[in-house]
């Protein structure tokens, strides 16, 4: 059995070990970021996301160029922002933000004429806000 100072410098330094936060992600909260390729992604998908039946596209033009079709009907979500390593649809101005926005499908309640209520695929554009 020792005492002395050898046994509080043990002590304190272990005290001190446990007093600095830990700040990195562990366990759950890491299970729940959002990450794709090494970069945390910005939205996540809600349960009533969907791939939809119909053929959407999207026709891009700059200026008065048009640009090869888009066809948007093969995923729920797409990502849209500069950062085109994971981006689904890469926009190049400066005014654009690396995830600027998302255009994610959902199936929603959708009232006909008659006030009868069916399930319809939808888009929506969602700004990340940055």
């Amino acid at each position: 059995v020792r005492i002395g100072k050898d046994d509080a410098t043990e002590d304190d330094a272990a005290l001190e070990n446990k007093d600095k936060p830990d700040f990195a992600l562990s366990g759950k909260l890491a299970q729940d970021t959002n990450t794709y390729r090494g970069v945390v992604i910005k939205y996540s998908e809600p349960p009533e996301a969907k791939i939809p039946k119909k053929r959407w596209r999207l026709y891009p033009f700059k200026g008065d160029e048009s640009l090869s079709t888009l066809y948007i009907h093969r995923q729920s979500a797409y990502l849209i922002g500069r950062d085109k390593n994971i981006c689904d649809i890469p926009m190049h101005h400066p005014s654009i933000s690396k995830q600027h926005a998302v255009l994610q499908f959902r199936l929603v309640d959708h009232q006909k004429e008659d006030g009868s209520v069916v399930k319809k695929v939808k888009p929506y554009i969602i700004d990340l806000g940055s």
